[in-house]
């Protein structure tokens, strides 16, 4: 029986990783097709029509690795119960105002292994905080952290160190606020204005 289980761990750990791996090379492919995309749009000595036409092409391209990453990117996700790896996304973001946002960056985190992921999932994730009661946008962030760190203590076996969130007012020359956070990715998934409710329509390219 014990071995049973060891071997199944194994296992799961094992597709663990090859799913990771495969969202490695999507994520790859995406950002060589973007800049060759953008090489083409700014080569002058191409003709217009070609030039349009090739830059089209990628665009669709983009389009479809893009819906792929996330059908991947949630399967992976979803396997992380049956693994002994902490998978977490982390996210440094603008607030301008509530309605405006600006993603820096987002990672995923795999253990001490990261990948720069697409901003997006980190704007559906501020955006479902933001469109809460809260008075000020640092008020909807600090109150959402600490109910999802009390929510993962409880539900989660204790991962607060996985729950982090820094957040600097800055004055001049524009206000706004710096916020920095780290949350396991199931958290980001699960909760509103994330995940499945993305249509792929949606996604930049």
């Amino acid at each position: 029986m014990g071995d049973d289980i060891f071997l199944t761990r194994v296992f799961q750990e094992k597709e663990f990783w090859k799913r990771y791996e495969h969202l490695r090379t999507i994520l790859q492919h995406l950002s060589e097709r973007a800049l060759l995309r953008d090489q083409i749009q700014r080569e002058v000595v191409i003709p217009d029509q070609a030039r349009d036409l090739a830059a089209k092409a990628l665009t669709r391209d983009l389009e479809q690795t893009r819906r792929l990453f996330f059908e991947v990117f949630e399967n992976l996700v979803s396997q992380t119960g049956h693994t002994t790896v902490d998978l977490d996304i982390e996210c440094a973001l603008t607030v301008v105002t509530q309605d405006l946002v600006e993603v820096n960056w987002c990672m995923l985190w795999a253990g001490d292994t990261s990948l720069e992921i697409p901003v997006e999932i980190g704007e559906q994730f501020a955006a479902g905080i933001l469109t809460g009661p809260c008075s000020t946008p640092a008020v909807a962030f600090i109150r959402f952290f600490e109910e999802e760190e009390a929510r993962c203590d409880s539900t989660c076996g204790g991962i607060r160190n996985r729950c982090s969130l820094q957040v600097m007012e800055e004055i001049f020359p524009l206000k706004c606020l710096h916020i920095r956070f780290r949350l396991p990715a199931r958290t980001v998934m699960d909760h509103e204005g994330t995940g499945n409710s993305r249509s792929p329509s949606d996604l930049r390219v």
